[in-house]
């Protein structure tokens, strides 16, 4: 249901791209749009976390249909850059995706180019949120 994914026009990329099918993304080149794959790391809890990007090249996703795997948000965001990671996270108990996922970029460039584009973008019946994910130790009041 998601091969085809209208997107805006974005003067930051070389080439004007409005609409993009699941067959050109898996055909471009390594620059731009490309994935790194492998990069996950360990957590002491012995479960893997995604990589993640430089500051400010981390994405917050809110809103994905429930039916959007990783390769949906890797395929939705790599128009931008070069992805390290993109993850939706899965509820352990239902194995049911709880709708938000990350992607991390190469770059910030790259995140802020998609913020741009795809904030508000509306997929199916929902309208995505994206936003640069803050740092765990912003949230701490001391």
């Amino acid at each position: 249901p998601y091969m085809k994914t209208q997107l805006p026009s974005i003067p930051s990329l070389p080439t004007q791209v409005s609409s993009i099918s699941s067959h050109q993304l898996s055909n471009r080149g390594a620059d731009r749009g490309a994935v790194f794959t492998g990069g996950k790391m360990k957590t002491p809890d012995g479960s893997y976390k995604p990589s993640s990007g430089p500051d400010g090249a981390n994405l917050f996703i809110y809103h994905l249909p429930q039916e959007f795997s990783d390769s949906d948000l890797t395929q939705t965001f790599q128009p931008f850059g070069t992805i390290v990671s993109a993850k939706v996270f899965i509820d352990k108990q239902t194995n049911l995706s709880k709708c938000f996922g990350f992607v991390s970029y190469t770059t910030n460039e790259s995140a802020h180019a998609a913020i741009q584009a795809m904030n508000g973008f509306q997929i199916g019946t929902k309208r995505l949120k994206v936003q640069l994910k803050r740092p765990k130790d912003a949230s701490k009041p001391y």
